[in-house]
């Protein structure tokens, strides 16, 4: 659990890495981002690395129970996958600089050792995906002919690059507008039922 100032780092060093790229990111920079000194900055965080794996831990409980709830609930699939999309595009719309920090794996190879952090959110979310497709499968609510990980492999690059044409595109409209349209396209292309 992070306090109040942590949040508020993590966020101005999810903020700088979008505005101005992750060779910005330093405790430095960040302490004049938020309005305090760089050794308050290290009173929070060892390291820059020490920060960033935060950021992925903050991401992370943002992103985790979107992917749980959807797995638990009892809604038919086609509107429990609608829901999600609708829920985790609201939450990308509300928090646009988070938008490039989880779509951009990139922002992390500058520290190749978060590299094995970023591949355990990413086959954990994966993996709760795929148990949402698997479910649905398992009931004949979903087609079986292909592995529920490729469902969900399939399901999160829709989502990165719908996510990529909003964010090219300056936010132009709303995620909202592409939910019921993804939703129906999965709905049809998984079969769900």
């Amino acid at each position: 659990m992070h306090t109040p100032r942590q949040i508020e780092l993590i966020e101005a060093a999810i903020a700088l890495t979008s505005s101005e790229g992750i060779q910005k990111l330093t405790m430095r920079n960040i302490a004049t981002h938020v309005g305090i000194s760089e050794a308050a900055v290290y009173r929070h965080f060892d390291n820059k690395q020490d920060l960033l794996k935060a950021v992925l831990g903050y991401l992370d409980a943002l992103l985790f129970p979107l992917l749980s709830d959807l797995v638990k609930t009892q809604d038919p699939p086609q509107s429990a996958l609608t829901n999600f999309l609708n829920q985790l595009f609201t939450l990308i719309e509300q928090n646009k600089a988070f938008t490039l920090m989880v779509f951009s794996e990139e922002t992390f190879n500058v520290e190749p050792s978060l590299k094995g952090d970023l591949l355990a959110l990413l086959e954990a979310n994966l993996a709760l995906l795929a148990k949402f497709f698997a479910n649905t499968a398992s009931t004949g609510r979903c087609r079986s002919d292909i592995s529920a990980h490729q469902l969900a492999i399939i399901t999160f690059g829709a989502i990165r690059l719908s996510v990529s044409h909003w964010h090219l595109n300056g936010n132009d409209r709303t995620l909202s507008d592409v939910t019921q349209q993804l939703g129906q396209t999965f709905t049809t292309l998984f079969s769900l039922t």
